[in-house]
């Protein structure tokens, strides 16, 4: 794996370019191009905004204060590893005849679909920014002091990316043996996410379920790793250290089971796709 990795670094210019071609493909023949990605969280936060604050004027949902804040703070990293493990899925065999004509890293295509999903994220995040400075400047001032958190981001998403990563690589390697895996990822992210505090909090949770129930849902690293995102984005307070110890227990084991995984079956993706 040391040297499948030294042979990754050699071919960083490849990577850049596969990403670049990923950020033209997303918005090719699209008249606001990159502008999406900061309309994106804009129009979310407004329809949640106006749905619950108009519409359904709840004060707190599950004991959460600011529910568009706090679906936000969830959701733009879940959207990030949901589009990243999606698009990867089909990275191989939706290059085949790349694969079989030019030899190059192929980890370079799931891993390239990660970094222009992560600029994207980067975009979404900055007009997140924008939206926690308005609501601590109109209804609740412990949002003005959000910036002494964002230090942790730089923990919590590389957290987040290695985590990604590794399933992507897990999860594209498999598809080309097996096309069953391109759809049924998507009934098994539909499941993740509802078995993930994005549009409730865990609270919720307790006294509605068995215990049993109640720790595999916390067992879930994508949960622990999303209440990291809650606590520095909407909390506005310091992540448990628990959370990111086990959160990045995990994401490290799952990236090498993911590029273990990998690298034995790339030998033969030129012949399966």
């Amino acid at each position: 794996m040391i040297a499948a990795f030294n042979t990754l670094l050699s071919y960083k210019e490849l990577l850049l370019n596969f990403t670049r071609k990923e950020l033209k493909v997303k918005y090719k023949n699209s008249v606001l191009g990159f502008f999406w990605s900061l309309l994106n969280p804009i129009l979310m936060m407004l329809v949640f905004t106006v749905i619950f604050t108009i519409v359904l004027p709840i004060k707190n949902i599950g004991g959460i204060e600011n529910f568009p804040l706090f679906f936000l703070a969830g959701f733009l990293p879940w959207n990030f590893f949901s589009a990243t493990v999606t698009g990867s899925t089909t990275s191989i065999v939706g290059n085949g005849a790349l694969v079989k004509k030019v030899f190059f890293p192929r980890e370079l295509l799931p891993v390239s679909i990660g970094f222009a999903n992560l600029v994207n994220f980067a975009l979404e995040l900055g007009v997140f920014f924008l939206f926690v400075l308005i609501t601590g400047l109109v209804s609740d001032p412990k949002y003005l002091e959000f910036y002494k958190f964002l230090p942790y981001l730089l923990i919590i998403i590389p957290i987040l990316f290695t985590f990604t990563i590794g399933v992507s690589l897990l999860v594209a390697s498999l598809n080309v043996y097996m096309r069953d895996v391109q759809h049924l990822i998507g009934i098994l992210l539909m499941v993740t996410f509802y078995a993930t505090p994005i549009i409730y909090p865990i609270a919720i949770m307790e006294g509605r379920a068995p215990p049993i129930y109640i720790q595999a849902y916390k067992a879930n690293p994508v949960t622990a790793i999303i209440e990291s995102f809650h606590h520095v984005l909407h909390g506005v307070s310091h992540p448990s250290f628990n959370l990111l110890v086990y959160s990045a227990v995990v994401a490290v084991a799952v990236f090498l089971v993911g590029y273990t995984v990998f690298l034995r079956l790339e030998p033969a993706f030129a012949e399966e796709v």
